[in-house]
């Protein structure tokens, strides 16, 4: 039972209180061009940025 809920406490922390522990100024730039959608479009630029360096080796 405690497995359960420490899985699910994980499974929280994981999704709902993500860190943004990037380049300040990368936050600070996507913040100030997307206003409130900032979150979901530097994820999509570090997907994008994962998956050209994933190309490139």
């Amino acid at each position: 039972m405690i497995n359960v809920f420490s899985f699910f406490n994980r499974f929280y922390k994981d999704l709902g209180d993500k860190n943004y522990n990037y380049d300040k100024d990368l936050v600070k730039y996507f913040k100030s061009e997307y206003g409130s959608s900032w979150k979901l479009e530097l994820d999509k630029y570090l997907i994008k940025e994962e998956n050209n360096v994933k190309k490139v080796a």
